[in-house]
């Protein structure tokens, strides 16, 4: 069970990497000719198309789709591969549940690790003034915009010309991840 353990995790983690690479070169245009784009096109595509059907996720120009799946393949990663080895050890079942829980909270802390990188660039972009065409750009500020638009209708967040909303939404998300923290910690001891 261990080695099997073992093995799917790293299958995971090579089609994971399989994934990041295609997204990568994607951005670049390669020859759809050349043997190693071939190879990854026709190893992802089949699971990155259903994941564009369920979620159409494509902002500004930009496809959303490998970063959901290696959010799932992360999930199942972590999840799976715990619960194999716990089962390896001869624990019982009922401790997938806890491996569960702290794999979603994993899950959940790793997309606001990701939205305060965001929140970050937002703050530092804002003091250059940049294209607001970019699709990167517009992505940053329509990720971010929404969330900010809220907390400013509700607060008073900008004193003389400076908006502190980014401030206080950082200090949200690192709130928000302590107590993730306390809920993990919970699941892990009361079982």
């Amino acid at each position: 069970m261990s080695g099997l353990a073992g093995a799917l995790g790293f299958a995971i983690n090579i089609y994971m990497w399989m994934i990041i690479i295609r997204a990568v070169i994607s951005w670049v245009s390669p020859s759809p000719y050349n043997p190693v784009v071939k190879f990854l096109a026709r190893a992802t595509d089949p699971v990155l198309y259903h994941v564009r059907r369920m979620f159409p996720v494509s902002f500004g120009g930009i496809d959303f789709s490998p970063v959901i799946l290696i959010l799932c393949l992360v999930f199942l990663n972590d999840f799976a591969v715990n619960s194999l080895r716990w089962l390896a050890l001869g624990k019982p079942a009922s401790g997938v549940l806890p491996i569960f829980i702290v794999s979603a909270i994993r899950l959940v802390q790793g997309i606001l690790f990701a939205y305060m990188i965001v929140v970050i660039a937002r703050a530092v972009i804002s003091w250059i003034s940049p294209d607001p065409y970019n699709p990167i750009v517009r992505f940053i500020y329509g990720a971010t915009e929404p969330v900010m638009y809220r907390m400013r209708s509700m607060l008073p967040l900008v004193f003389g010309g400076v908006d502190l909303t980014p401030i206080v939404l950082l200090a949200a998300i690192y709130f928000a991840n302590s107590l993730l923290d306390r809920v993990m910690y919970w699941a892990v001891s009361a079982f």
